[in-house]
């Protein structure tokens, strides 16, 4: 999702949207901050980030390589 994107959901669906990612990132591995932190990037996307936390990288880690490769 781009940020454009993003800036015209409604509230309920930002919330919706922030909770499921958030739950995800947790469920994959991340402490429930870094989860938060990586769920607020909506560029990033799920599955990505889900397969580098399953593999035991950090969000830090994570959103460092997945910026990279978006840039």
């Amino acid at each position: 999702m781009t940020a454009a994107e993003f800036e015209r959901l409604s509230a309920a669906d930002v919330e919706c949207l922030l909770r499921r990612r958030l739950n995800l990132f947790v469920n994959a591995g991340a402490t429930p901050c870094a989860a938060l932190l990586l769920a607020a990037q909506v560029e990033i996307p799920e599955e990505e980030a889900v397969r580098f936390l399953e593999f035991g990288f950090s969000v830090d880690l994570t959103l460092r390589l997945l910026y990279e490769t978006a840039a």
